[in-house]
Order: C-alpha cells, then structure tokens, then sequence
C-alpha cells in the first residue's frame, strides 16, 4: 500500500467519523426543544421538530406533519447515508435543498418576535444542535470536494 492510498483511506475513516457525529447532532436536534416563545409575558412554550410534529399528527394535519418529519429528519438523514453509498435519490431531485427548512422558518420566527412586542423567543440547545448538523455536512462536502481535487 502506498502513502498516498494510506492517505485516503485514513481520509474515508475520518468522515464516517464526521458523518457519525453529524447523525448523532441532527438526532439531538430533532428531539431537544429548539425555542422557547413567551407570549404576552404570560404564556410560556417549548417545542421541538418532533413535538411540533406529534401535534400537527394529534390535530389532524397529517399532510403538515408528514413535511416537518420528511424535510426535518428524513432527508437529512437520507443525505448522510447517500455520502458513503450510490444511493442518488437526493441528487436526481434535488430535494437536499429542502432539507434546511426548518432552519429557514426558525430564522423567521426569530425576526419576527424581534419585530413584535406580543412575543418574545429565545433559541435553545435543539436549535444549536441542528445548526452544527448542517456545518457539519457542508464541511464535509468542502473537505470532500477539496479531496477529490489534490488527489486528481
């Protein structure tokens, strides 16, 4: 074996490491609340993807709920498995895209209760695990690409 196929195959142990530790943040992610909204200074609420999830289930809007879990858990992880097999669902759609939804609406939510005086939200601990998912993925996409260039 030469150094340089030695070189790569550290490289490969190195991201299923990274694609390991990604799985386990957007699972953490998933279930630890992500925000917490005080309404009126009275109210106080926690939610998580998954609890937004069962309560759309719980309230008959199984469309909604089935979208929150789909482009909140499933194809992100689909994403993390497609890295290491020929699995091209994702690619051929296109639909990897989508998987940041949930960032996107909580961006919104956050500069809306920054807009409002009925509402107050503060980010919790799920919010910041989804995020490093997502840095996560994109680093080693990066790292991947960069790879792929210098051994070429």
């Amino acid at each position: 074996m030469s150094i340089k196929q030695g070189t790569l195959i550290q490289w490969k142990h190195g991201f299923i490491f990274l694609s390991f530790t990604e799985f386990i943040l957007l699972i953490l992610g998933v279930t630890l609340p992500i925000a917490r909204i005080n309404e009126f200074w009275v109210f106080t609420s926690e939610f998580s993807i998954l609890s937004i999830s069962r309560d759309l289930m719980i309230n008959n809007e199984f469309l909604l709920s089935i979208i929150v879990i789909s482009f909140g858990l499933v194809f992100p992880l689909i994403k993390i498995i497609s890295r290491h097999t020929n699995i091209q669902f994702i690619n051929r759609y296109n639909l990897h895209k989508f998987s940041m939804v949930d960032i996107f609406l909580i961006s919104f939510l956050v500069f809306s209760s920054k807009a409002s005086s009925f509402f107050d939200l503060k980010l919790l601990l799920g919010f910041y695990f989804l995020l490093a998912s997502i840095i996560l993925g994109y680093a080693q996409i990066i790292f991947k690409n960069f790879l792929n260039k210098s051994v070429i």
